[in-house]
């Protein structure tokens, strides 16, 4: 059986002077080993993508533990990016769909005006387009994406809600079929998205059905969503400014 090393540099480390060495240390890890999730021939040590996933997250909270920090701000973040991936699955076969918009609106106005009302009487169910669900695995990946990206702003959840997250785009179809392209997938995210979210910014690029490109392609709606929130709760005393001064530093990016 042949162990196959995906070498650091044919797809680089973002942002590795930036975080801890200790992180670095397992994100290389875990980039060598190589899955049979991923349609690679499986590990001779029976690394299962599972394993590494949790392995990487259980590295993420140690740190932000060691620096009292709050490990539910790199979920939410990873959660949006992954959300971003996903969106452009959606809209392929969903056109005119407009809950996707309305489920970033949703977890920004929870994240940030966490006591406003304003979420309880917007629709971001897909229960309008119950006609097309089932019909297409790609679609209800892609939509239980979104749904987990509602479960993360539970603390409790939001490990589990990552998780279902990546499933459906790792190994399922959410962000596209087929086997080939999934290790380039998995290490966009590991590379690039991990270590960019840990640091409160936006991957220098984002991965979607129609491959890679840079992020600055892909977030000026995300922000338009940010604004639109904020503009309409101008009037709304409570807030918190931490984290809209942290959402809008990372979007900015």
């Amino acid at each position: 059986m042949t162990f196959i090393l995906h070498e650091v540099e044919k797809s680089p480390l973002i942002l590795a002077s930036e975080i801890p060495d200790s992180l670095r240390l397992v994100i290389e890890r875990i980039q060598g080993y190589s899955y049979a999730e991923l349609y690679e021939e499986k590990d001779i040590q029976g690394i299962s993508l599972e394993k590494s996933l949790n392995t990487v997250f259980d590295a993420i909270e140690k740190e932000k533990e060691k620096n009292s920090l709050d490990i539910s701000y790199c979920y939410f973040f990873m959660a949006i990016v992954m959300g971003i991936a996903v969106q452009p699955t959606i809209k392929t076969y969903l056109p005119r769909e407009t809950i996707t918009g309305k489920i970033f609106q949703y977890i920004f106005q929870d994240w940030i005006y966490p006591q406003n009302n304003y979420q309880q009487n917007l629709n971001v169910s897909f229960r309008d387009y119950q006609n097309y669900l089932g019909q297409y695995q790609a679609l209800d990946e892609a939509i239980d994406v979104f749904e987990n990206m509602l479960q993360a702003l539970e603390s409790v959840k939001t490990r589990e809600a990552i998780l279902n997250i990546l499933d459906d785009c790792f190994q399922g179809y959410a962000i596209f079929p087929g086997s080939q392209g999934r290790r380039e997938l998995f290490d966009w995210w590991l590379l690039d998205v991990v270590p960019s979210v840990f640091c409160g910014r936006l991957p220098k690029n984002i991965h979607t059905l129609k491959g890679i490109d840079k992020v600055t392609k892909h977030i000026t709606k995300i922000r338009n969503y940010f604004w639109k929130v904020v503009e309409n709760n101008q009037s709304q005393g409570h807030i918190d400014l931490e984290k809209q001064n942290l959402l809008l530093s990372f979007l900015a990016r």
